[in-house]
């Protein structure tokens, strides 16, 4: 495995025009083909939920996600205490072992390691819809921690040849704009890390060549805080298949302005 320079990561991640490092060729095409087989087989035949549920005891589960009522996204909830000794397992290990190393200069922080220790890691494996799959712009971290929280951003498709256009967008703190794939060059087998309260987004899809898988993502290192028992009980209740059709009408309700309810 080649060695890499922690300090200089380092200084990409607390830089203002950055907050992010770039390393090539992380996993080999090898690597990313049979994890992303793996996924695949698992959209296939896995459970779905239509929510997020954090805790140590939950299942991988699927999770059809959208910020309104098109089919954008297909996800996999993936948690390392399902993978402990197989082969995805050793697969997500290399990504979370790096992310130790580098975060662990900041532990001497009581608020970093506080919020470290809060929460939960999970994965995130991501499949876009050619034509409606994107992300509207957002950070994934509000918190108080001090310093970078980061995730790595895994690329499991070639770009221009699986899907078009779709890049994700990073937004540096000084308001930077880096288009990851068309402008960075990053490529599949690419690893990106970044601070996760960065703003981000990722642009429209498009279906790629006649044999092209679509784009696939992998976000290790996503953090949560744990969801307590009653509340996973409620969740995995309302958000199974069979109820969310009213779960979503009702949630939908709760989310319109105030105005908006007002004059239904």
């Amino acid at each position: 495995m080649p060695q890499h320079d922690h300090d200089e990561i380092r200084t990409h991640l607390l830089a203002e025009d950055r907050g992010f490092y770039i390393l090539r060729d992380f996993y080999t095409p090898e690597e990313i083909d049979a994890y992303r087989s793996w996924c695949e087989k698992f959209l296939q035949t896995g459970p779905v939920i239509q929510t997020r549920i954090n805790s140590n005891r939950m299942p991988d589960y699927i999770h059809h996600r959208s910020h309104d009522r098109a089919e954008r996204t297909q996800r996999i909830y993936q948690y390392f205490h399902n993978h402990a000794s197989d082969d995805v397992g050793a697969f997500l290990r290399r990504a979370r072992e790096l992310r130790d190393e580098i975060e662990s200069a900041w532990l001497e922080e009581p608020v970093y390691r506080g919020e470290k220790e809060r929460l939960q890691d999970y994965m995130i494996v991501t499949r876009y819809t050619p034509g409606t799959g994107m992300l509207p712009r957002h950070r994934d971290y509000e918190g108080p921690a001090p310093r970078p929280l980061i995730q790595f951003w895994v690329l499991l498709s070639e770009p221009e040849k699986d899907y078009r256009d779709g890049n994700l967008v990073l937004y540096s703190r000084n308001g930077q704009r880096f288009r990851v794939e068309s402008e960075l060059g990053v490529r599949k087998g690419d690893a990106l890390i970044f601070d996760k309260s960065l703003q981000h987004e990722v642009e429209m899809t498009g279906a790629g060549s006649s044999d092209g898988r679509g784009r696939w993502t992998l976000l290790i290192g996503a953090r949560a805080k744990r969801d307590p028992y009653y509340q996973i009980v409620l969740k995995r209740i309302a958000f199974h298949p069979w109820m969310f059709p009213a779960t979503r009408t009702v949630r939908d309700l709760l989310r319109r302005p105030p105005q908006q309810k007002a004059a239904a």
